[in-house]
């Protein structure tokens, strides 16, 4: 490159020093020497700029990493699938992102149009690759930032002293519902089947206070109370009679065992509320804590949840042996719930078993069930209580309730076997509302 510009600039002077001399010989101009010197100068300053050109080196943009799936080998990626499939519009604000929604676009045509020209897939090109060995090394950090910490100093923001408060969980949940249900029934005069007017209130009450720790130990409380009367047109005494009359308190202590089975202690106590007379008399049938049932008794309990969205729940609980007593608060009702003569009290020992079943068949209906056997070998008790609930709204609620009941412990149910199997149905309408 040096020689050339060399050649033209020797090239150059000669041209000028030739021109002039041959305008000199004819006559034909004069020689004008400042003309020369400055056209001389002007042609030294092109072979100069020529020069500095050819020694300059050639700039290049700056390599672009968003290309490399179109300057490399046709291979199906995952983001032009992606964009096709999510209708992706151009309108980015950023450069970068609209240069990839058009790369994106160029590789769906080409798959689109030439898909035999794809050979390779993204995970291929991925697999071909490694780390280096010295990047897997683990880091080994000597400097602790703790250390350098240590003598720090933190401004007081409060000016009075901090006190810190460590509170227990609650492992306590409560939870009950109560409702009120009517029904009333009229029959004319002379209504050839019989019957009499007569209006019925039923009021219910379920309280649950359960304890959890979420380890070993478990106790449920449930208290039931169930209190209901109609008008008596027959009975020239009173004008009402109890219909629905029940007091019943149940705690079960568990320890687990495994998994939702645990050891247990089951306490049931349970009584009525109203007193109940003889129709047309005076003479006491029943009132509270005459009678009254105590059961006791260590046991196993079992939870379970049957159903995909776990609709069906119960536990069971089995005591093979527990304690019954059997006690009257008035000494003359002794022998009319299956107590000797003369006392308040009897005691007894035998099996206890309960089963207490929930079943929300819909949104609108659910089944709460209750069996209770008892017996003392001599006797037995099985009081199976079913009520189902019929959702209106929130507050208004339909309710059926079936309770049969098998009880042979007193000697009048025992003379006449067709006795001691009852049966009690209502169904009713009313309020409901659950806490």
């Amino acid at each position: 490159m040096r020689s050339l510009v060399i050649f033209f600039f020797v090239f150059g002077a000669l041209s000028c020093v030739n021109s002039q001399e041959v305008l000199a010989r004819r006559g034909e101009a004069k020689v004008d020497t400042l003309s020369i010197v400055s056209g001389y100068l002007q042609k030294l300053q092109r072979l100069a700029e020529m020069r500095d050109s050819a020694n300059s080196v050639i700039s290049y943009p700056a390599p672009n990493a968003y290309y490399y799936q179109i300057l490399s080998a046709p291979t199906l990626y995952s983001s032009p699938l992606h964009q096709m499939m999510s209708n992706t519009d151009s309108t980015y604000t950023d450069r970068q992102l609209q240069t990839l929604y058009y790369i994106n676009r160029m590789l769906a045509r080409l798959y689109a149009g030439n898909p035999e020209l794809v050979q390779q897939t993204e995970e291929n090109v991925k697999n071909q690759g490694h780390f280096r060995d010295d990047i897997n090394e683990k880091i080994n950090v000597k400097d602790k930032l703790s250390e350098k910490v240590s003598e720090a100093m933190l401004p007081a923001t409060l000016d009075e002293d901090i006190q810190v408060v460590t509170r227990r969980p609650n492992f306590w949940k409560f939870n009950g519902n109560t409702s009120l249900q009517f029904s009333q029934s009229h029959f004319s005069s002379n209504w050839h089947k019989g019957g009499e007017d007569n209006f019925t209130g039923n009021l219910y009450l379920t309280v649950n206070a359960n304890y959890n720790n979420q380890r070993k130990v478990v106790l449920d409380n449930r208290l039931e109370v169930q209190v209901g009367a109609q008008t008596a047109p027959s009975d020239s005494k009173r004008s009402f009679r109890p219909t629905v009359n029940k007091l019943r308190i149940t705690s079960n202590l568990g320890y687990k065992a495994y998994k939702t089975l645990y050891y247990s202690c089951q306490v049931i106590m349970e009584t009525q509320i109203l007193p109940n007379y003889y129709v047309n008399t005076d003479n006491l049938q029943s009132k509270i804590f005459s009678p009254m049932d105590l059961s006791v008794g260590p046991g196993m309990k079992y939870n379970f949840q049957w159903g995909k969205k776990k609709r069906f729940t119960g536990e069971l609980n089995v005591a093979p042996l527990a304690y019954h007593l059997k006690y009257v608060d008035r000494v003359e009702l002794a022998t009319i719930h299956g107590i000797d003569a003369g006392k308040h009290a009897k005691h007894t020992f035998g099996p206890t078993a309960t089963l207490n079943t929930n079943y929300k068949i819909c949104d609108q209906i659910s089944w709460a069930s209750r069996l209770l056997w008892q017996s003392n070998y001599h006797y037995t008790k099985i009081d199976w209580y079913n009520e189902i609930n019929f959702s209106v709204t929130k507050l208004v609620n339909a309710k059926l309730i079936l309770n049969p009941i098998i009880d042979d412990s007193a000697p009048r149910f025992r003379n006449d076997k067709g006795q001691y199997i009852m049966f009690n149905e209502n169904l009713s309408i009313g309020l409901q509302y659950s806490f």
